[in-house]
């Protein structure tokens, strides 16, 4: 459920005031998306960073194939837009809404006329863009240096011990594996007693057990 808490609240929650100050406050948005709802479409020109503030959004490209592959997730606080506000491009990569979620709209004007010489905002821009190809590095290696089963055992602790999802086809995509070798790993996990596979959502049973599959990255 998202809350009624205004953008001050977030800014004070989230120790913005060095960035997002009183001069900048009149003129940002707090916009709320449903889930699947699309931020920004690749490809298409971007007007705002966004500071996700609840919730989680998917970053995810659809290939010419059709087939939807999937890149990464960000959660509060992380920003995204950033890269196109640098760079004066447009994005490689679509962003939804996974679950319900909140933002922060910070328009590109806005920045332009009050936040161009802050050291506040590159200092934010510096470390959101190193922590996002941190976390990229990771899950490359992550994918291609472990099994299936610590793959996702990773994916389903970072996501709360629990994770919802539209089909299995679209999982497996997600993970670049076949719909066959998800199947059979989700399956060796249950009936080990380590998660319950229900029609689309995975619940753990045994924390202990999953993390002992898991790789500490």
């Amino acid at each position: 459920m998202i809350s009624k808490k205004s953008i001050k609240d977030f800014i004070t929650d989230y120790h913005l005031d060095d960035i997002l100050t009183d001069e900048v406050i009149p003129h940002l948005k707090l916009k709320s998306y449903k889930k699947d709802e699309l931020i920004l479409n690749a490809h298409e020109p971007v007007k705002n960073i966004y500071f996700l503030v609840e919730g989680m959004v998917e970053i995810s490209s659809m290939m010419l194939s059709g087939n939807k592959i999937f890149i990464n997730y960000l959660y509060p606080l992380e920003i995204f837009g950033d890269v196109e506000y640098v760079n004066k491009k447009v994005p490689m990569f679509d962003v939804l809404a996974a679950e319900p979620s909140l933002c922060i709209v910070l328009p590109f004007p806005i920045i332009e006329q009050y936040l161009e010489t802050s050291y506040h905002f590159w200092k934010l821009l510096a470390v959101e863009g190193n922590t996002k190809l941190l976390r990229t590095n990771k899950a490359t290696i992550l994918k291609g240096t472990y099994s299936l089963k610590t793959v996702l055992s990773n994916y389903i602790i970072k996501s709360g011990y629990s994770i919802t999802f539209n089909s299995m086809a679209e999982l497996a995509l997600q993970f670049n594996v076949s719909y066959r070798n998800l199947s059979r790993v989700i399956k060796e996990l249950a009936e080990e007693g380590v998660i319950k596979k229900e029609r689309k959502r995975i619940t753990t049973l045994d924390r202990e057990k999953l993390e002992d599959y898991s790789a500490d990255l």
